[in-house]
């Protein structure tokens, strides 16, 4: 990034917003070193196994935590996730900087037959013992409240039959490795305001054996993914995070770190489908992930892993081995929001603003949002914390925009990104 006076990029020909925030460091929360995740999917050889192609990029992203989970690791198909693919994906996340984070099959184990407890101490046996990685973190199964319609489990299949099964998985695993954390239950959706709710019954009944709880959240359909319900879902998501964090207080597990261990704007991405404004792997999609991002800081979760790396659909924040939009919102903000979220507030409509502190380099890093087609022209101030003086800045219509202001009160490093920008871009 080139140094800029506290300016940047507000072109455009609509009458500009003029707006004022604030950015406090009074009350800051701690990022967790694992928050930056995403899912180690796909490394199918038949496939071409395109994680492969784009591991040094993965590593730029400075992430903390790497998934190898979903619904083909659960089901073993289209292969199974065999033991040298255990070998690779844990050399690969070592080899990015992330945590390994291995889910442990319920549906079938690597030889095709229903897996079983045992199956479970196996792997961990196999991973900590036998190899002696140390990994840290495991799942138990995927997405268990779809396992009833998609065929997967018989009928009636419910929270408490998965509770019974994940505490026998837990309890093996954990008497071959009691040093582990187990994630769990990765819902698909059923924990939202007036859904068939699963993970109330789970944790009240399950919450004791599980340390880390987690969800998944996909929240548009392929078709509805315009603009405007990519630019409006943070308030949604926002509201689906308040209520996860009342079932944690009423289910007495409020002390426990919560993840989303996939997530995208939708979980539909199918080429064949009319693609949208906001489709994956499009500009817009990006500011969705960047507005994702930030309230998911702000909220404190322990891990937000999307899907996916890199596959034949367009799921991936790398098309092949470009990176999509989306990869470059995950850098900007994994690489320079610092170890601290700060709380801004003050954004108008269509607008949104994160600060993070970086204590190493004395600096405040504040992304702003612009979701509007009008010039933004914002004027940052700052409460409690070192930098005293304002900034302004000048953010373009339809664009992402980070700001590293120093506490010196030297100039500021701005750097813009937006749909006519093939990366983002530092400005003069």
């Amino acid at each position: 990034m080139g140094g800029a006076g506290g300016n940047g990029g507000g072109g455009g020909t609509g009458t500009p917003i003029t707006a004022s925030v604030t950015v406090s460091g009074a009350d800051p929360i701690a990022v967790a070193p694992t928050f930056f995740g995403e899912n180690y999917w796909s490394w199918v050889p038949d496939w071409g196994d395109p994680v492969a192609a784009v591991e040094a990029q993965t590593a730029d992203l400075g992430l903390g935590l790497l998934r190898a989970g979903g619904a083909n690791n659960d089901r073993q198909d289209p292969i199974p996730f065999s033991l040298d693919e255990v070998d690779d994906f844990v050399t690969y996340a070592r080899a990015v900087g992330a945590e390994p984070l291995i889910q442990v099959p319920v549906v079938k184990d690597i030889a095709g037959e229903a897996a079983t407890p045992q199956d479970a101490a196996d792997l961990v046996t196999y991973v900590n013992v036998t190899q002696g990685y140390g990994v840290k973190f495991f799942s138990i199964g995927n997405e268990p409240d779809l396992y009833e319609e998609q065929g997967l489990m018989p009928a009636g299949y419910d929270a408490a039959a998965f509770c019974a099964t994940f505490r026998e998985f837990a309890t093996a695993m954990r008497a071959v490795d009691n040093t582990i954390r187990i994630v769990g239950p990765d819902l698909s959706w059923k924990y939202q305001s007036g859904a068939n709710d699963w993970l109330t019954p789970f944790l009240q009944d399950c919450g004791d054996v599980t340390d880390i709880i987690a969800v998944h959240r996909y929240p548009l359909t392929a078709a509805a993914c315009t603009e405007a319900a990519a630019y409006a879902d943070v308030t949604s998501y926002r509201s689906v995070l308040s209520h996860l964090g009342d079932i944690l207080v009423a289910t007495g597990q409020e002390g426990k770190p919560l993840a989303i261990t996939e997530a995208n704007i939708t979980w539909d991405g199918d080429p064949a489908n009319p693609q949208m404004p906001a489709s994956p792997g499009t500009f817009p999609a990006a500011l969705w992930v960047a507005d994702n991002l930030g309230a998911s800081l702000e909220a404190g979760l322990y891990s937000v892993d999307y899907w996916s790396l890199s596959e034949g659909y367009t799921l991936g924040i790398f098309s092949g081995t470009n990176p999509t939009p989306s990869y470059y919102a995950i850098w900007l903000f994994s690489t320079h929001f610092g170890q601290e979220v700060l709380t801004v507030t003050g954004a108008p409509a269509g607008v949104s603003v994160y600060a993070g502190r970086s204590a190493e380099s004395s600096s405040t890093a504040v992304f702003v949002l612009n979701k509007t087609t009008n010039p933004l022209e914002l004027q940052v101030a700052f409460q409690d914390l070192a930098r005293t003086a304002p900034v302004s800045l000048q953010v373009a219509p339809t664009s992402l925009q980070m700001a590293i202001v120093a506490d010196d009160g030297s100039a500021s490093a701005v750097t813009s990104y937006s749909a006519d920008m093939t990366a983002p871009t530092a400005l003069p």
